[in-house]
C-alpha cells in the first residue's frame, strides 16, 4: 500500500526526497525508494515508514493549499483522533471505539465536548455515556441545545429525573435523534390515550424502542381497533400493550390472522388468556409452533390435549424444546406423574426445573415415601404455590419427623440420598 502511495505522489515525493537527502534539487523516484528502504551500509540513516508518512503528509498538505482531497493518511489520522477521544472522554473500550469511529468523524472536539457537558448536567454518568455513545455515536455530533436538550426536558417533564432519565435515554438513545414535535409528542399522546398514564407509556418505550415512530403508532391503533371490535376489554388490551408493545405494532394482516387463529382454538375474548395467546403466537413462526407440538406428542399428548393445554396456559408453547423434554422427563420418569395428566397443569412449563420443580417434587417424594402424606400433590398447586406457603405446609410441618427436609428444599441434599437412609 505504501509503495502505491509513493508512486501516486509524483513530483511532491521527489521534492520530499531531495530534502531528506539534504539536496537542493529533486531526486528521482527510484532514488528516493532506494535511499529510504535499501541502506547500503550501517552508517546510512533509515527513515521509518511512519516517519516518511508524516513528512509526506506535511508536504502534501502544504502543496495542496486547501485542496479538498483527503489522503488515506489523513483519514487514518482523523480516525485515530476520534478513537482516542471515544476512549478517553466517553469511556468506550478500544474495540467499541474503533467500531464507533467508523460512523462519526470530527476534527475538533468542540461539539462532542458540549454534548458531554449537557448530558452530565442531566445526571448522565460515564457508564451511561459509554452505553449511549456505543449504541448511537452520532449523538456526539448533534446540536446539544437545539436537538438534545428539548427532548431531555420533555422526558423529564414526564417524571424521569437524574438517574432514571439517564437509564431511560441510554437504553433507547435513538429517541434523541427523532423529531420532538413531529413524532415524539404526538405519538406519546396517542399512546397515553390508550394506557391512561405517562408512566405506562414510559414503560413501553424500552420494550419497543421504535414505538414513538409515527408508523409504529399507526399499526398499534389499527390492531387495537381490531381487538375492540372483537369485544376484548380495554383493560386487557392496555395491560398487554404495556407489557408487549412489539406485538401490537405487528403488521395488520398478520395480526388479524393471529386473532382468527386464537378464536379458532377456542379462547374466550373476555379472558386475559386471549391477548396472552396473541402475544405467544406473534412471537412464533408456524414451523416453530409445529415443532413444539411434536415435542408434546412424543409424550403422548393428542392434538386436543395440546390445544387444551394452550388454552389453559398459552406460555407453555414458549418453553424451549430442551426445557419441555427436561421437565417431562423429570416428572414422568423420576417422579412418576402420568404424562397426559401434566397437560392439565401446563403452568409447570413456566417454572424453573432447577429452582422450583426439582426441590418441591423432591420434598413431596420424601413425604410420600415415609407415609407422612398419602399421595403426590397435583402439579398445578405444586407449581403455583409461593415459596413461603410451600415451606410452611410441606417443610416446617414435618421438620421434626424429617429434619433434613429443609436441606432438600434448599438443594443442599439430594432426595435420593435421604431415601436411602
Amino acid at each position: 500500500m505504501f509503495r502505491s502511495l509513493l508512486c501516486k505522489s509524483g513530483g511532491i515525493l521527489r521534492r520530499t526526497t531531495g530534502i531528506i537527502n539534504g539536496e537542493s534539487s529533486s531526486s528521482t523516484l527510484l532514488a528516493a525508494k532506494y535511499f529510504l528502504f535499501t541502506p547500503q551500509n550501517q552508517n546510512v540513516f533509515v527513515i521509518s515508514k511512519s516517519r516518511v508518512t508524516s513528512i509526506f503528509n506535511s508536504f502534501y498538505t502544504t502543496s495542496n493549499n486547501g485542496n479538498s482531497n483527503v489522503t488515506s493518511s489523513d483519514f487514518e489520522s482523523d480516525s485515530s483522533h476520534v478513537v482516542s477521544y471515544l476512549i478517553s472522554s466517553c469511556g468506550l473500550s478500544q474495540t467499541e471505539a474503533i467500531i464507533a469511529s467508523k460512523k462519526i468523524k470530527f476534527k475538533t472536539t468542540t461539539k462532542p465536548d458540549s454534548v458531554l457537558i449537557l448530558l452530565k448536567t442531566y445526571g448522565f454518568t460515564e457508564s451511561h455515556i459509554s452505553k449511549l455513545i456505543t449504541k448511537h455515536p452520532s449523538i456526539l455530533l448533534a446540536n446539544p441545545h437545539k436537538t438534545l436538550k428539548p427532548k431531555l426536558d420533555f422526558f423529564r417533564s414526564k417524571g424521569l429525573y437524574e438517574i432514571e432519565l439517564a437509564n431511560f435515554i441510554s437504553t433507547v438513545p435513538g429517541l434523541l435523534m427523532q423529531s420532538l414535535n413531529k413524532e415524539i409528542i404526538p405519538s406519546f399522546d396517542k399512546l397515553r390515550s390508550l394506557v391512561q398514564y405517562d408512566e405506562s407509556v414510559i414503560k413501553m418505550i424500552p420494550r419497543n424502542s421504535w414505538i414513538l415512530r409515527e408508523s409504529q403508532v399507526q399499526k398499534v391503533m389499527v390492531n387495537i381497533d381490531l381487538l375492540r371490535n372483537q369485544g376484548v376489554p380495554q383493560t386487557n388490551i392496555s395491560k398487554y400493550l404495556i407489557q408487549c408493545p412489539r406485538v401490537y405494532a405487528e403488521n395488520a394482516n398478520r395480526f388479524k390472522e393471529i386473532v382468527e387463529k386464537v378464536k379458532e382454538v377456542g379462547f374466550d375474548h373476555l379472558q386475559t388468556t386471549f391477548p396472552r395467546a396473541i402475544v405467544v403466537l406473534t412471537s412464533m413462526t408456524e414451523a416453530n409452533w409445529e415443532s413444539k407440538k411434536d415435542v408434546y406428542k412424543r409424550w403422548g399428548w393428542s392434538e386436543d390435549q395440546i390445544q387444551s393445554a394452550f388454552r389453559r396456559n398459552p406460555q407453555c408453547m414458549l418453553a424451549s424444546e430442551k426445557k419441555i423434554m427436561a421437565i417431562m422427563n423429570f416428572l414422568v420418569n423420576e417422579m412418576g406423574y402420568n404424562s397426559v395428566s401434566i397437560s392439565r397443569s401446563p403452568i409447570v412449563f413456566n417454572c424453573s426445573l432447577k429452582d422450583r420443580i426439582i426441590p418441591r417434587c423432591s420434598v413431596i417424594r420424601i413425604l410420600v415415601s415415609k407415609g407422612l402424606i398419602q399421595e403426590k400433590i397435583c402439579i398445578n398447586p405444586l407449581s403455583t404455590m409461593v415459596d413461603k406457603a410451600f415451606l410452611e405446609k410441606f417443610v416446617k410441618m414435618y421438620e421434626q419427623e424429617v429434619p433434613e427436609l429443609i436441606k432438600v428444599f434448599q438443594c443442599q441434599l439430594n432426595y435420593q440420598d435421604l431415601l436411602l437412609n
